[in-house]
């Protein structure tokens, strides 16, 4: 698989830092990170030639989960601001 090769792996590493909850508060920044590094690896295998489909099915398979985890961060973070949902201090 050329998409394993080492130098097509930054947009694999920063997805997967993306879709790992470690810390709440960085997941919006490393979401559009990886979303900006993938849709420039997408754009790199648009202007090469050769079967990179695998590699295209996954950054496609990747935008998308990203795309529903934004959408998922999104609505805790306004979930969390309606009110009645304040956090309560002792």
């Amino acid at each position: 698989m050329i998409y394993e090769l080492a130098e097509n792996r930054n947009w694999q590493v920063l997805y997967k830092a993306a879709i790992v909850k470690i810390d709440s508060t960085r997941q919006p920044e490393r979401i559009a990170e990886a979303k900006k590094v993938i849709v420039e690896r997408a754009r790199e295998l648009f202007q090469m030639s050769g079967d990179n489909f695998e590699e295209e099915q996954a950054l496609d398979s990747a935008i998308a989960v990203l795309h529903a985890l934004h959408g998922s961060v999104k609505s805790r973070s306004i979930a969390l601001h309606l009110p009645g949902n304040e956090l309560k201090t002792a």
